[in-house]
């Protein structure tokens, strides 16, 4: 128990009820962990979340006594909201004064928004137009935008040692600028030096003593920090559109919140024995994207709150995910059924929108300087449990919607009942045989905890 205090202790050094998760500790706090703590607080995180999500296994519905009312429903997850509003508003939750306002999906989360603003505020001699070069040089060969970001990040974690140590160093040592960096990554990018997509180192041990740091100030940093968010906006103009519609939909807005309200119920009892076993709530802290606990992370007692972050971390990430699908057949919002959800939710992942690759950033000194020791590939630890459960369980929820018909080919007292038969996919009546596996694509290195999906 000694080591694993330790891996705990060493853990909440970096994250933490002030700095959150790690994207955050490096972008707003700027003070990273390095590279191989990082990965040693990931397989920590990884472990954790392995058995604390619930597994949905089969049992009385937690949600029965409001599952005929959808306004019964809604009041219940609001009232189970505001009692902790305060805490899930510190864990990155909106403060609105309604529930509707947390069901919201923004234009400005296209591809091509987003690089429209590029294009629009970016210095082309800056460190983040040198790397917006590189992507519009992958992007000019045919891949999109998004792709084309994280291509070239997972090729700068890769060679970031080797490029800094061949960029030379200012008077008296002084490290070299980001921007030289990033303008000779390009230069290598376009001669051909440099693979497409070769494979990712995972810094097991301590770097060696020689730094491969490269300095830039407090606002390159952030400019940086932006414009690799690109990465995840994967979505077009029509997605958006799309999604926005479907997130004003009752029927859609009732399934994701008895799916949310039922990952908490299932996750109260693990949550308990995971805070008893380390002797803290603080052990907690990884799951608060997806709830809180409402009397905080200092005090043993342990009640669990929905997040309502979480609403709208779905709404911009997996209801365009879902409008995808429907583009794909050629429909619109009429045509949503729990096939199109479960498909939705497997798209979101294979699209890349819960994973992203971040840069390692330090504050240093004199004021106003910013160290970049890397980059860091994360994942949000709970996408492939928490998928399952997305899975599983918002396709149920969406035909358990009052006045429904059954699915076809499923009797009503297994559709109203939640003891419907089980796939490989763990969709009620439902099989994904064929498609793959969601839990193999999600199966990334982990990352933070409460991962700001939104």
């Amino acid at each position: 128990m000694r080591a694993d205090r330790r891996r705990l202790d060493g853990y909440l050094r970096h994250v933490n009820e002030e700095m959150q998760t790690a994207k955050l500790a490096s972008e707003v706090w700027l003070r990273s962990a390095p590279g191989h703590l990082v990965a040693e607080n990931d397989r920590f995180v990884r472990s954790l979340v392995r058995g604390a999500l619930a597994r949905g296994d089969p049992g009385p519905d937690p949600l029965d006594p409001f599952l005929d009312d959808p306004a019964a429903l809604r009041e219940h997850y609001w009232q189970r909201v505001t009692r902790a509003k305060p805490t899930a508003v510190h864990f990155g939750a909106a403060d609105h004064d309604e529930l509707d306002a947390y069901f919201t999906v923004s234009a400005e989360r296209s591809t091509s928004a987003a690089t429209a603003r590029a294009r629009d505020t970016i210095a082309a001699d800056s460190p983040a137009g040198h790397l917006f070069r590189s992507i519009d040089r992958l992007t000019g060969s045919g891949t999109s935008p998004a792709e084309s970001c994280r291509q070239v990040l997972d090729l700068l974690s890769t060679h970031w040692r080797d490029l800094v140590a061949q960029c030379p160093a200012g008077p008296g040592g002084v490290r070299p600028e980001v921007g030289t960096v990033l303008a000779a990554f390009h230069e290598a990018l376009v001669s051909g030096r440099l693979g497409r997509r070769p494979p990712q180192s995972v810094p097991d041990a301590p770097p060696p003593a020689e730094s491969a740091d490269a300095r830039l100030t407090d606002a390159e940093a952030r400019e940086l920090a932006r414009l690799y968010m690109l990465g995840r906006l994967c979505f077009s103009d029509g997605e958006l559109r799309l999604a926005q519609r479907l997130a004003r939909l009752p029927r859609l807005q009732y399934a994701l919140l008895a799916t949310h309200l039922r990952l908490v119920a299932e996750s109260s009892a693990t949550a308990a024995r995971l805070a008893a076993d380390w002797g803290t709530t603080r052990v907690l802290l990884p799951f608060t994207e997806a709830y809180v606990n409402r009397t905080g992370y200092r005090s043993p007692v342990i009640d669990l709150s929905p997040n309502p972050k979480l609403v709208t971390v779905l709404c911009h990430n997996v209801l365009p995910a879902v409008a995808g699908e429907l583009v794909g057949r050629q429909a619109d919002e009429h045509a949503l059924d729990s096939g199109v959800l479960a498909a939705g939710v497997e798209a979101a992942i294979r699209r890349g929108v819960f994973s992203i690759t971040v840069g390692l950033f330090h504050r240093a000194d004199p004021p106003d300087t910013v160290r970049l020791s890397g980059f860091s590939r994360r994942v949000c630890p709970a996408a492939t449990p928490f998928a399952r459960h997305c899975q599983r369980w918002l396709p149920f929820y969406f035909d358990r919607w009052p006045g429904a018909s059954p699915r076809p080919g499923q009797p009503p007292d297994a559709t109203r009942s939640g003891s419907g038969s089980r796939s490989r996919s763990g969709v009620p009546g439902r099989s994904t045989a064929g498609r793959g596996s969601t839990e193999d694509r999600a199966a990334e290195p982990t990352a933070c905890p409460a991962y700001p999906a939104c």
